[in-house]
């Protein structure tokens, strides 16, 4: 039977999310979204390193079929260079952004000859996306050629899905962008990452109204990757209190460490943390 593990890094302030995939002929499959990793701290490195001493197993090479960056902004992308430079990718994948043109370093290091990508491109809604084994994935926004001046609206939203089950990642996305997609999130979506680490402007509109919530499943699981800021109010109480009158379950790294999410493509979802 396939799995899919799908693991919110606890990273502090920024976003990674990890994926591990056993196909149903017992294949493993793996890929990466977002790093926030620096010089001084390396938590998508150590986390990925003490995955694999823990499985007793080497590290493939390369060892990601895919790579995405969800959006421009250095909590999200400055240490996709240092990882993929280690550990190699067959694709990745990026919005089209003012951010993440030709001279950006990250997309001049992956058009070098040397370097560990196999193909790079920016994607959106139009994109038909390789299967990730028995994963299918498809890219709800940004639209064709849709670049907006907020770099968190130009943020991927994948939506993966497994059997009969869908899990649905989000960046930074704020309110226009939920204007536009919340109709498309799907009805078997099980679990939903909250955007914007649970910040206002990823859930809640102009008149303090949740933008997604009504249309996530009432049974879908939410995880938020934060690190708790008053001065950014990140997560933001107001949202909180929206999940919590709403009688939603929702998880959040700055709390509960590494949050695991576990899919077979038929059963709810487990949700797990830890520190490893």
């Amino acid at each position: 039977m396939s799995s899919l593990n799908i693991t919110l890094i606890d990273v502090g302030w920024g976003d990674s999310i990890f994926l591990e995939h056993v196909d149903a002929a017992n294949n493993s499959h793996y890929a990466l979204i977002d790093s926030n990793d620096s010089k001084e701290i390396k938590s998508t490195r150590i986390f990925i390193e003490r995955l694999f001493r823990l499985k007793r197993q080497d590290i493939p090479a390369p060892l990601f079929e895919f790579v995405l960056l969800s959006h421009g902004h250095d909590d999200h992308g400055k240490g996709l260079e240092g990882i993929i430079r280690k550990y190699g990718t067959t694709y990745f994948w990026h919005p089209k952004t003012e951010r993440l043109g030709p001279d950006a370093p990250l997309i001049r290091y992956c058009g070098q000859a040397t370097s560990k990508v196999g193909q790079f491109e920016a994607v959106n809604s139009t994109k038909i996306l390789p299967a990730f084994g028995d994963v299918s994935m498809e890219v709800l926004w940004p639209h064709y050629n849709q670049i907006s001046s907020e770099e968190n609206n130009n943020s991927i939203v994948l939506v993966l899905k497994l059997g009969s089950t869908s899990v649905v990642l989000t960046g930074d996305a704020e309110e226009d962008v939920w204007d536009d997609i919340a109709s498309n999130i799907p009805q078997d979506t099980v679990f939903f990452k909250v955007p914007h680490h649970g910040s206002k402007n990823g859930s809640l509109d102009a008149q303090d109204q949740p933008t997604w919530l009504s249309n996530c499943p009432a049974s879908a699981r939410l995880g938020i990757s934060c690190m708790y800021r008053k001065d950014y109010k990140h997560p933001h109480d107001e949202v909180l209190n929206a999940f919590t009158n709403a009688g939603r379950e929702y998880y959040r790294t700055d709390e509960h460490y590494h949050l695991t999410v576990s899919l077979d493509g038929a059963s709810p979802p487990t949700v797990k943390h830890s520190h490893v």
